[in-house]
């Protein structure tokens, strides 16, 4: 995560007379830096297929997370941004990636892909 900082930088201190007055006022440049703030993650995870997502996937995802309480708009079987905040927040809870793309473990713990089973 990368944040844009702005600071002020003396470049050329005030001059103050022998009786303590300010002749000339200082001056200052403004400089603008890119600081990191966390570093950049590998955020690797598997997904959903993309034939999968048709409208009613969608729909059934909202609903789902309507009933954990963690989506509050419409059922739209559309793939907006409250519902991709919704998913982020809702896989951020389940300790799975901080992400607005639907981790497929997380679609496992809503109930929208069948888990596996281990022989």
């Amino acid at each position: 995560m990368i944040e844009t900082v702005t600071k002020q930088r003396q470049v050329k201190p005030a001059q103050i007379s022998a009786t303590g007055e300010i002749q000339t006022l200082p001056v200052y440049k403004t400089e603008t830096l890119q600081e990191i703030v966390r570093p950049r993650q590998d955020n690797w995870f598997e997904t959903p297929c993309p034939d999968q997502w048709t409208p009613d996937f969608i729909s059934t995802l909202q609903r789902a997370l309507e009933a954990r309480e963690a989506y509050d708009g419409d059922i739209t079987g559309a793939l907006d941004d409250p519902t991709r905040q919704a998913m982020r927040r809702y896989q951020i809870g389940l300790g799975g990636p901080d992400s607005p793309v639907l981790a497929l473990d997380t679609a496992r713990a809503l109930g929208l892909i069948a888990v596996e089973r281990t022989p």
